[in-house]
């Protein structure tokens, strides 16, 4: 089977348009967010197979607002801003929830392989998205 990769820092480079940031953050970025909203997703599903469900709802919720934001933010990422002060505060909310989705999950860590993979997921998702606000 053949991996199928996306050079993402040439294709980006490639824009006619200059970016405002470095290009090496911006791409750690977004393939962390694109990362973590896999993970989130998998977690989540997951979690609806646990005998204790209903002791998951939160976690389960938690999965699936950090996927979303994290899919939205690394949509946004891709392409120049518009509204710079826009890309910014979609950054702070993701990795806030990443934080709290990180947070939720670890709770249930030593009981759940998926979840200890989702916090650690989310935990390098906050901390590129931290990077990212940095080099902004």
């Amino acid at each position: 089977m053949t991996e199928m990769t996306v050079d993402l820092s040439a294709l980006l480079a490639s824009h006619p348009g200059a970016h405002d940031v470095d290009l090496d953050v911006l791409v750690a970025a977004i393939e962390a967010t694109t990362a973590c909203a896999t993970a989130c997703r998998a977690c989540a599903d997951a979690c609806l197979d646990e005998e204790s469900v209903a002791e998951m709802v939160t976690c389960i919720r938690s999965d699936l607002t950090c996927a979303d934001l994290c899919a939205t933010t690394a949509a946004m990422l891709t392409r120049r801003p518009v509204d710079p002060g826009l890309v910014r505060s979609m950054v702070e909310a993701c990795a806030a929830a990443c934080g709290a989705c990180a947070a939720e999950c670890e709770r249930h860590a030593g009981m759940h392989e998926h979840c200890r993979v989702c916090a650690e997921a989310c935990r390098l998702c906050e901390r590129a998205c931290r990077d990212l606000l940095a080099a902004l």
